[in-house]
C-alpha cells in the first residue's frame, strides 16, 4: 500500500513548519556537480538511504521520477517539477509506503563559486503529527545537512 501525498509547490519551501537550509562549498565545477546530483551514485555515502532508483529514462527533466528507501523502512516517491541544468532542480515527494510526512520538497542550486561551485539545499518537511516545538532543531540539522550533502564530494572528480 502506499500513501500519496498533496501537491506542493514552490511556497513549501518557505513556509513549511521545517524549513533545513545547507550550504557548502565544493572544488568542482557547476557541471560537474550538476552530474553527481543526478546520478545514481547520488547519496551512496548517506546511511539512511539503502536503495534509490530513477524511474524515468536519462536526460532528466521536469517530471522525472525517483524511489528512494530510506532504513530498509519507508520507500518514497519523488517527482522532480523542476530540472534547469546544470544550474536548480526541485523535487516533492510524492507517496510514500508509510504514513510518516504531509509534505516534503528539496531544492538544489548549483551556482560557481571561487575554488569551484557553491551547492545550497534547501529541505522543507511537514511531519505527520508535528511535535510540538520541532522548529528549534533547525540549526541542529542545517549542520548535519550540511555534513550529509557536503557527502557528495565522494563522487566528484578529483
Amino acid at each position: 500500500m502506499t500513501y500519496a501525498l498533496p501537491e506542493i509547490d514552490d511556497r513549501f519551501l518557505t513556509e513549511a513548519p521545517i524549513v533545513v537550509p545547507a550550504i557548502v562549498e565544493l572544488a568542482a565545477t557547476p557541471e560537474q556537480v550538476w552530474e553527481a546530483l543526478g546520478s545514481d551514485a547520488m547519496w551512496s555515502w548517506a546511511p539512511i538511504i539503502d536503495q534509490l532508483e530513477w524511474i524515468t529514462p536519462r536526460p532528466q527533466a521536469p517530471g522525472a521520477i525517483r524511489r528512494l528507501r530510506l532504513l530498509k523502512a519507508v520507500t518514497i516517491e519523488e517527482e522532480f517539477y523542476r530540472w534547469e541544468a546544470p544550474h536548480r532542480a526541485t523535487f516533492r515527494v510524492t507517496r510514500q509506503s508509510r504514513p510518516f510526512l504531509d509534505g516534503l520538497a528539496e531544492d538544489f542550486v548549483v551556482e560557481p563559486a571561487p575554488g569551484g561551485s557553491r551547492l545550497t539545499w534547501t529541505m522543507a518537511i511537514a511531519p505527520h503529527r508535528l511535535p510540538a516545538g520541532a522548529g528549534r532543531l533547525v540549526p541542529l540539522l542545517s549542520k548535519g545537512n550540511a555534513a550529509a550533502i557536503g557527502g557528495i564530494r565522494k563522487i566528484l572528480p578529483r
